[in-house]
């Protein structure tokens, strides 16, 4: 076996090669993990959106609704470019037609016209909760935790609203 003498220039190199080589795999596993964060994101997006804590009651869009054959009373409640819209209506066992929905939701976009989705339920749950909601505001009662109640009636009434 014979050793050899390396000179600086010899080993310089080598080691100029093998750190050029595990900067680029650094990169690259740096690259990886932002494109997998971006995937990330992008999954994310695909969610439905939060419901925005900024909840008003609408007393004109639900005015202009109960105007509507059929309807005996409305409560509408918006959040940011949503309004939900709790409805009792004078149907054969209380159903909702598609052309009445459509109605509704005109109604509820002619009055505001930052509306971009508009949700209508005759869901006896949801249309007592919205009652309650819009009751005890007018009576000045605390509406503490009707936040999240309200987050989590929106996701099973609604699960699509976008």
């Amino acid at each position: 076996m014979t050793i050899r003498k390396c000179n600086i220039k010899e080993v310089a190199t080598l080691l100029a090669i093998v750190l050029i080589m595990a900067t680029g795999c650094t990169n690259n596993a740096d690259n990886q993990v932002k494109q997998q964060g971006m995937r990330t994101q992008q999954v994310n997006n695909n969610n439905p959106p939060k419901v925005d804590n900024r909840i008003q009651i609408a007393n004109q869009a639900a005015e202009k609704i109960v105007k509507l054959n059929s309807v005996k009373q409305a409560n509408v409640v918006v959040t940011e470019k949503n309004a939900y819209v709790a409805v009792l209506v004078d149907t054969p066992q209380g159903e909702l037609s598609h052309e009445l929905e459509e109605q509704i939701a005109q109604q509820v976009r002619s009055s505001d016209s930052n509306i971009q989705n508009v949700y209508v339920s005759t869901n006896p749950e949801f249309v007592d909760r919205i009652n309650r909601y819009v009751t005890d505001v007018r009576e000045g009662r605390p509406v503490s935790g009707f936040f999240e109640e309200f987050t989590e009636i929106v996701k099973r009434i609604f699960p699509k609203a976008r």
